[in-house]
C-alpha cells in the first residue's frame, strides 16, 4: 500500500489526504510547501519484486506492500533530491538521444532503466548508467574506501609522540583514506543493473559497459572530505554477471515474497539486509509492523 498518513513535527500522524485539503494542516501551519508534501507523500504501487528490490528482504517487500504506514516528510528531503536529479536528466532525453527512465519487462518482472546511450568508442555497442544521489558513507562503500589510522612522522622518519594526556608517550597518529576495489561493497547494485541488461539485451540492445554516475548530497562539506570523497561526481564500473545467476537471484527473491503473501508470514530481514540493524532503529517506516508480525508470532492481515 502506498503511505497512508504523515507524522508531524509534534509526532502525531494525521491522514494524508486530510493534510493536504485547504486548510487542513491541524497544526495551523504547514511544515512544507503542498506542492512538497505531495511529492514526497508519493510511493509507488507494488506490482511485484523489481530489479530495484535487490537488498531487500522478503518480508520488507511484504509488508511495504500491504501495510497502512506513516511517513516523516523530513525524512524524505534526501530521497527528494535524488528524485528530482534523475527527473532533471530525464527530460534532457529528447535533446541527447538517449533513452532515460525507460519502462522494461518481460516475463519475469518489470523495470525502469536510468539511462542508455551509444558506446562512442563502439557505436555498435551501448553503455547503461544508473544515477545515485546518495550520501559520502554509502560512496565509500562503492569505493571501497577504509580508513586507517596512521602515526605522524618527524622528518628524521621516526613517530611524532604525544606530550600529554592519558595517551602520553605513543605515536600521534591521523586517520588516512585508503581505496581498495575488493573492498567495494556493490552486491545489490551489480545485481540491479545487470538485471536491466537482461532486460536490454533480450531487446536487441547489445551493452558494452555498465556503470553508476554516483553524486555525493554532502558532497564538499568536511564530513565527506574526511571519508576519503573528494569529488562532486564519481563513474563507477559494474562488472557483468552471468544471465542464468541474475535472473536466479530474483526469481529465488519474488518466491519469498509470493510465500509471504500466500501464507502471511515472512522471516525477518538479514544483518545484510537490514543494515546490521540501523534500518530497522531509524530507517524503515514499517517497523512497527514488522515488530507486530515477531510479537504475534503468526500471519498478520492485510
Amino acid at each position: 500500500m502506498p503511505s497512508k498518513f504523515f507524522i508531524c513535527r509534534d509526532k502525531q500522524q494525521i491522514l494524508i489526504e486530510d493534510c493536504l485539503k485547504i486548510n487542513g494542516c491541524r497544526m495551523g501551519e504547514r511544515c512544507a510547501t503542498v506542492p512538497y508534501l505531495k511529492d514526497v507523500a508519493f510511493d509507488r504501487e507494488f506490482k511485484g519484486v523489481s530489479p530495484s528490490s535487490a537488498g531487500n528482504g522478503a518480508r520488507y517487500i511484504y509488508l511495504k506492500a500491504i501495510t497502512d504506514y506513516a511517513i516523516d516528510p523530513y525524512d524524505r528531503t534526501w530521497v527528494e533530491i535524488g528524485t528530482a536529479v534523475h527527473r532533471k536528466l530525464s527530460a534532457l532525453k529528447l535533446v541527447t538521444n538517449v533513452l532515460s527512465e525507460e519502462k522494461l519487462s518481460d516475463e519475469q518482472m518489470e523495470g525502469i532503466a536510468d539511462l542508455l546511450e551509444i558506446d562512442e568508442s563502439n557505436p555498435r555497442y551501448h553503455i547503461l548508467t544508473d544515477y545515485k544521489c546518495t550520501g559520502s558513507y554509502k560512496i565509500t562503500k562503492y569505493l571501497g574506501i577504509t580508513q586507517t589510522q596512521e602515526p605522524i612522522l618527524n622528518e628524521d622518519g621516526t613517530p611524532v609522540l604525544l606530550k600529554s594526556g592519558k595517551n602520553k608517550g605513543k605515536p600521534k597518529t591521523i586517520s588516512v583514506s585508503k581505496t581498495d576495489p575488493e573492498k567495494a561493497d556493490l552486491k545489490n547494485e551489480t545485481y540491479q543493473i545487470n538485471r536491466y541488461r537482461c532486460f536490454l539485451e533480450n531487446s536487441g540492445f547489445p551493452i558494452s559497459k555498465m556503470r553508476i554516475q554516483a553524486i555525493p548530497r554532502d558532497g564538499a562539506t568536511y564530513i565527506a572530505k574526511s571519508r576519503g570523497i573528494t569529488e562532486n561526481l564519481y563513474i563507477i564500473p559494474i562488472k557483468r554477471l552471468n544471465d542464468v545467476d541474475v535472473l536466479y537471484f530474483y526469481a529465488e527473491l519474488q518466491h519469498l515474497v509470493s510465500k509471504a503473501f500466500e501464507t502471511k508470514w515472512a522471516p525477518r530481514c538479514t544483518p545484510e539486509e537490514n543494515w546490521e540493524g540501523r534500518r530497522c532503529e531509524n530507517f524503515c517506516e514499517i517497523s512497527d509492523a514488522c515488530k507486530e508480525m515477531d510479537r504475534k508470532g503468526h500471519p498478520i492481515q492485510p
